[in-house]
């Protein structure tokens, strides 16, 4: 294990103290990361991969995994929690061609116990959508964020589209299994930065507040009377393939990035801030 300090970008002079944990190839794609208890963090790999759940242990370890035995991995792009389901998210859309855009719900009780386990599924299309893939400037329905708060998952999109207006949209789908036209609920600005900058990759919901994380920063808003407000920033000093988040508590944040033959990886780093954030 090697500890790094990360500066990071505030409005004022501040630190995070943050420990660096070097992740086994079994995960060089890896994409989604969420507390399945205090202690066990459950992970996978994006498209192309095997339909397996990994358990990892604080500092990254696979302690086990898990086969879902009827999901198959198409583009896998993010994972969340509540206190009896984990939602896996296989709704990457990089050409906006889908039709088969899927959210698997597994019991935390079955991955507690086997090795193997069956999902339920929560298929689900865009109302926006006409055409697949749309006209470029049109290309707003990819995904690689989603979080859950009771029975409502939040899905926030990729924005694609050429030129882009640099908004990304929001949706809301319940979380009973279902298939489901769904249209959109609000749209955030993140910025016209293109998508190694201003497009989304993960999401997390703690208390009041939504993280969005993109390549370079953690977005915070809340959510008040229908509106998504707030301007706060974590920014990362360096940067890399960040596709996965998790918010342990407002003072603790893991993240993971992928294997980039250029930045490295695959890593997961765990962030103290310390309550240090842009305003």
């Amino acid at each position: 294990m090697r500890q790094l300090i990360f500066l990071f970008l505030l409005s004022i002079t501040s630190s995070a103290f943050t420990q660096t944990y070097h992740l086994s190839s079994e995960l060089n794609e890896i994409s989604g990361i969420d507390f399945l208890n205090d202690s066990i963090i459950v992970a996978h790999n994006d498209g192309g991969n095997n339909p397996t759940l990994f358990l990892l242990d604080t500092a990254g370890k696979i302690q086990r995994t898990v086969f879902v035995e009827n999901a198959t991995n198409i583009d896998w792009e993010d994972i969340t929690v509540d206190d009896y389901f984990v939602y896996i998210a296989d709704i990457g859309n990089n050409l906006n061609s889908r039709t088969d855009l899927v959210i698997y719900k597994v019991k935390i009780e079955d991955i507690n116990l086997r090795d193997s386990v069956q999902a339920e599924k929560i298929t689900f299309n865009y109302t926006e959508q006409k055409a697949f893939p749309p006209d470029k400037n049109r290309r707003f329905f990819d995904a690689e964020a989603l979080a859950v708060d009771n029975d409502t998952l939040y899905l926030f999109t990729k924005n694609r589209a050429k030129p882009s207006d640099g908004n990304c949209l929001v949706y809301k789908i319940p979380t009973t299994p279902g298939d489901y036209s769904v249209s959109i609920f609000k749209q955030i600005f993140i910025g016209k930065g293109g998508l190694m900058a201003d497009a989304l990759t993960a999401a997390d919901i703690v208390g009041d507040e939504f993280f969005l994380m993109t390549y370079n920063r953690v977005i915070i808003k809340k959510l008040i009377d229908g509106e998504f407000v707030g301007e706060e920033n974590i920014n990362f000093k360096t940067y890399s393939q960040k596709e996965a988040l998790v918010v342990k508590s407002k003072l603790e944040i893991y993240v993971a990035d992928e294997k980039q033959i250029m930045l490295g990886g695959p890593r997961m780093y765990y962030i103290e801030v310390n309550d240090l954030r842009d305003e």
